[in-house]
């Protein structure tokens, strides 16, 4: 296996990220015959149902228009206005045929591809009309298989056309002795039935192509571990990066920490291996909260900003340890803390209440 994994078997399902990069390719997997022949076999049914109605609608038509050609000597805008009629007819006995087609063709397509817009698919590739690559293509082993695919089909079309004959060869013998439209409904029904049975036999097949289009194209997909591996690396970074990145955060973490520590009330410590920096107001807080905490260089940063801010540093091991290990920075004190806090916070606003006295005499004194 080289570095690019050239040498490395496909063996591993292709990405989220693979599919879609194919999908804007337009490389989807989709039977090409299966929308025709759908609309093929939707058509001759809409046919069918419709004859009836069709066949009345043009006899209404050819009546009218037979029984006034001796009313009235022909002119260029009777001739007109018939045309008209015929065109509206032709509309009325299309239009549900055309209807019937568009929507077959456009929910076949939904069934297989889904919403697809390939943008990509739709650029101009100038390799498709090169010579030497349209060559490539009619020699390549996909190209035989379509030959042996169409051949197969041609043979199958010809034997159910032959057994539906062979079927129906009684009723075609008495076609001389039938009058016009007997004969004509003859030759429309068994018409008709050879149509469907091959449209049925297509259609098969071409869910048959579909299954294997979506095999291919799962094949043609498949990664190699190494593949797989590097698309990851891609989505979510090298490992140095992301290890800089959270370097860069813990920084930054870090200095926001220390501005805090001035706002903080009391600083707890082990007393040099810990230091934690805890906040109360009364007003706006349920609990104390922790604004900055530190380990070792850390902690003695926090005391050097505690002692240059003239905040109260207390001793006591087992609870800054426990300070330290159970509550993240910005996060209320937990329950079991509590009275344990509660001592010291008090134990502070006794020293700041004979600080604020202190310094009340000193100025009453200086006075």
């Amino acid at each position: 296996m080289g570095g690019g994994g050239g040498g490395e078997d496909k063996t591993e399902t292709a990405t989220p990220r693979k599919r879609s990069e194919a999908r804007k390719r337009g490389q989807i997997a989709k039977s090409t015959e299966m929308s025709s022949i759908v609309v093929l076999l939707g058509l001759l049914l809409a046919l069918h149902s419709l004859l009836g109605g069709a066949g009345h609608i043009i006899q209404g038509h050819m009546h009218t228009v037979l029984s006034h050609l001796d009313e009235a000597q022909m002119s260029p805008a009777i001739a007109l206005q018939v045309g008209r009629t015929a065109i509206g007819v032709a509309v009325r006995m299309l239009a549900p045929l055309l209807m019937t087609a568009m929507a077959l063709g456009i929910v076949v397509n939904m069934a297989q591809t889904g919403p697809l817009l390939a943008w990509e698919g739709m650029k101009p590739n100038f390799n498709k009309i090169n010579p030497l690559a349209g060559f490539k293509r009619f020699v390549s082993p996909r190209s035989l298989v379509e030959l042996v695919k169409s051949i197969y089909k041609i043979g199958l079309i010809g034997y159910i056309t032959y057994v539906t004959l062979r079927g129906n060869y009684p009723q075609l013998l008495l076609l001389t002795r039938m009058d016009m439209s007997a004969a004509i409904s003859v030759v429309a029904e068994v018409a008709y039935q050879m149509m469907v049975r091959i449209a049925i036999t297509m259609l098969v097949l071409a869910a048959l192509d579909y299954i294997y289009q979506r095999y291919a194209l799962e094949k043609s997909l498949k990664m190699t571990k190494h593949e797989v591996k590097m698309e990851y690396k891609q989505q979510e970074g090298s490992p140095m990066v992301k290890q800089r990145v959270r370097a860069r955060m813990r920084q930054l973490a870090k200095k926001r920490m220390m501005t805090d520590v001035p706002t903080a009330d009391v600083i707890v410590t082990n007393p040099t291996h810990f230091a934690v920096a805890l906040k109360y107001d009364g007003l706006r807080m349920a609990a104390p909260i922790v604004v900055a905490k530190g380990q070792d260089l850390m902690a003695l940063k926090i005391r050097e900003l505690a002692i240059e801010h003239d905040i109260p540093i207390i001793e006591n091991p087992p609870l800054a340890r426990a300070l330290y290990k159970q509550t993240p920075i910005g996060r209320e004190i937990p329950g079991d803390l509590f009275e344990a806090v509660a001592e010291v916070m008090a134990f502070v606003y006794q020293i700041n209440d004979r600080r604020r006295e202190r310094m009340s005499y000193s100025r009453t004194g200086t006075r």
